[in-house]
């Protein structure tokens, strides 16, 4: 290191002894004295240095400290100070000092460094345009980080955002290597293996890049992600004398964005891959297929009586079985096979390079056994058996979605023939798929078509055999397969998300319909019944709607009846059970549907949500010989007349059915005895007959 010729602006105040010592420093070949803080008039020699005391001579002055570095320059300025007064040194730097030294805590090496820092920094500041000193100035006030080298990569700048970012103390100065270990390892961990791609060396020599991502890794500290943008620093003349980077601590924002893609792409309850994230790894495991002419098999798997869990043992205790489910399929599948949860309790697996295409059976028999052994959840006992369906590529389909939707038939044709068992995808099954693709498109338009329709069937009141009420039925009008029941369409609704948006087509067309009829009959009492999906619970839109309608049809709240078919109302999840409170709140009624087909407890019929339930007509449909059918009807009509709930009974086809709930006090009834659905132009006409005073059964059946 080249000796530099300094002016030492002081009255002594740090002792001879350091003087002397300075002097014979091979870093300090010539050293002058000042006893003012003003330069020399006469001066000979050239000043590279100037040494000033940060001390109260200063205050003396009456000048303020940047004032004072400000009279100096172009000189470069190293502040002296001890180590108890260390603030005025970094005061100092602030003001624009080059450096600073504590007099009583310094080694001849860091002296040497010091200086020769200063004087390199302040070189480099007399070669910049007066633009870029002004910009340099503000960046080292900014709240990103900011680091300057020159030419030689040694490090002239370091701002106090970007020392107290990576934890660097004020007097800590980087020697030359600092330059190929700041940020070496890029945002993957890795090193990287070309020293251009550092970010201090990209700037020094004159790149200019921005939102390099890059880890500052120290022995002492976590790792930092750094944002880091770099350009290089020019003199007058437009030549290249440094670099410039800045940059800012992205750690936390890049973990926040990776727990949101994390929960955008993996299922929430069982951390496997979600719908999203196992078509995607699907259709590139059909590109490796292809390419390899490789086998590859999807598994689509359902739980049988999964509901019944539910019902019984309540959501929580469904969940850990849920979770359970996934961890057996991760656990039992080979590496290189991956698995993903569709939704509810269905989940699905992708099988590669398995040899013969009919070991895919071997894979689906062994799920099978390990999904049927006993789960132990808390101090219960559950047993859950699968239903797979196997779809092969390219035989049942060449696309993600096909080969899903091919497994997910075979899966239900399992189901079908018991449950507890595997089912490969056929050419029948196509043919299906086939039907039910085409139906799934033509329900995304049939709101807008207004292929939809409601047919009513009427509820008579059984003391007084008078038409009291109607229940709302949709139907779809397909343009190939003409007039299809719920039972072949609604599966689909549910399954893609279209439930809401026809449900409250239901909602509103429904209540539009009893408010016309309410008024034009002068009928205040008659009141519809319209069935709810399980779908349609969980979300707040339903109380809107129901709100919005009672609002545009100023319908009597109590002639809205809301019929709920999803098992056990106290096991319901919060959300669910705060839209019921809701809906009270409106003043609707609720009923709970096809009771006696499942368990529901006492404390749901009890819970105070329930107006009425509706006898399931697999009860009634035999209730003239089944003699536990029959005791099942009078024990839940006693039941319900000491809660004050109401009772109705559908499925009604014969007189002996309709005479035996009459004798069991059964409140209400609808069936093919008493009227077929529908459409509303015939309902306008039994309201007619209900006016003069004829009763539905008196006319029979219409």
């Amino acid at each position: 290191m080249s000796g530099h010729s300094v002016l030492y602006l002081g009255r002594g105040e740090f002792a001879a002894d350091y003087l002397s010592e300075l002097e014979s420093l091979p870093c300090c070949t010539y050293l002058t004295r000042s006893t003012s803080l003003e330069l020399p008039e006469d001066a000979t020699y050239i000043v590279d240095l100037i040494l000033l005391e940060a001390g109260p001579m200063i205050a003396q002055s009456g000048k303020s400290l940047a004032e004072l570095i400000k009279y100096l320059a172009p000189y470069p300025v190293i502040a002296l100070t001890r180590k108890e007064h260390e603030h005025r040194g970094i005061a100092a730097v602030h003001a624009g000092a080059q450096g600073y030294i504590c007099v009583d805590d310094i080694t001849v090496e860091a002296q040497d460094t010091a200086f020769d820092h200063a004087v390199k920094r302040g070189r480099m500041q007399s070669r910049l345009s007066s633009t870029d000193v002004t910009v340099l100035s503000i960046l080292k006030n900014i709240n990103d980080g900011v680091i300057v080298v020159d030419s030689a990569g040694h490090v002239l700048e370091i701002n106090p955002a970007a020392r107290t970012m990576l934890g660097i103390s004020p007097r800590m100065q980087p020697d030359l290597t600092w330059e190929q270990t700041f940020c070496c390892v890029d945002e993957t961990g890795d090193s990287y293996r070309n020293s251009a791609d550092l970010p201090l060396m990209r700037a020094r020599t004159g790149e200019k890049f921005s939102d390099q991502v890059a880890i500052y890794r120290t022995p002492d500290q976590p790792d930092i992600l750094l944002s880091i943008n770099g350009q290089g620093l020019y003199d007058g003349k437009r030549e290249l004398i440094g670099g410039l980077i800045t940059f800012r601590d992205v750690t936390e924002t890049r973990r926040r964005t990776s727990e949101l893609e994390k929960r955008a792409q993996f299922d929430e309850l069982t951390g496997i891959a979600n719908r999203s994230l196992f078509a995607e790894q699907l259709t590139r495991a059909i590109g490796r297929s292809q390419r390899k002419s490789a086998p590859l098999g999807v598994l689509f798997i359902d739980l049988d009586r999964f509901k019944s869990v539910n019902d019984t043992l309540g959501h929580d205790i469904g969940d850990a079985l849920l979770r359970q489910v996934a961890d057996r399929l991760q656990t039992n599948l080979r590496v290189g096979d991956f698995s993903g949860r569709w939704g509810g309790d269905e989940f699905v697996v992708c099988l590669e390079d398995f040899g013969e295409a009919g070991n895919a059976a071997a894979t689906a028999q062994k799920l099978l056994l390990v999904l049927s052994e006993k789960y132990e959840i808390g101090n219960s006992e559950v047993y859950a058996t699968p239903s797979i369906g196997i779809a092969m590529y390219p035989d049942s389909g060449d696309t993600a979605e096909h080969l899903i939707r091919a497994a997910d038939v075979a899966m239900f044709e399992a189901k079908k023939r018991g449950g507890g068992r595997f089912q490969y995808y056929s050419g029948a099954l196509n043919t299906k798929l086939a039907q039910r693709e085409e139906l799934e498109t033509g329900l995304r338009h049939a709101l807008v078509r207004n292929e939809f329709a409601l047919h009513y069937q009427p509820r008579i009141d059984l003391t007084t055999d008078r038409l009291i009420g109607l229940e709302a039925l949709l139907r779809w009008e397909h343009p190939r397969f003409g007039l299809l029941l719920p039972a072949r369409f609604l599966p689909i609704l549910e399954s893609s998300g279209l439930i809401h948006s026809a449900g409250e087509w239901v909602i509103a067309t429904a209540c539009r319909q009893l408010a016309a009829w309410q008024r034009r009959f002068e009928l205040p009492d008659l009141s519809i019944v319209i069935n709810l999906s399980p779908q349609q619970l969980m979300h707040q839109r339903l109380v809107d709607v129901i709100s919005k309608t009672l609002a545009d049809t100023a319908l009597d709240p109590g002639c809205i009846e809301l019929e709920i078919c999803d098992g056990d109302i106290v096991q319901q999840r919060e959300a669910e059970l705060e839209t019921l409170r809701q809906l009270r709140k409106l003043g609707v009624r609720l009923s709970l549907d096809h009771f006696g087909t499942r368990d529901v407890s006492f404390e749901s019929i009890d819970s105070g949500f329930i107006d009425s339930f509706v006898l399931d007509k697999t009860l009634i449909a035999d209730v003239e010989e089944n003699h536990s059918h029959r005791r099942i009807v009078r024990a839940a009509i006693a039941m319900a007349q000491g809660l004050n709930i109401e009772v109705a009974a559908e499925g009604v086809e014969t007189v002996q059915q309709l005479e035996f709930l009459k004798s069991c006090n059964c409140d209400l009834a609808q069936g093919f005895l008493i009227s077929r659905p529908m459409q509303p132009e015939k309902i306008s006409a039994l309201l007619r007959s209900e006016i003069a005073g004829m009763s539905l059964l008196s006319r029979g059946m219409p």
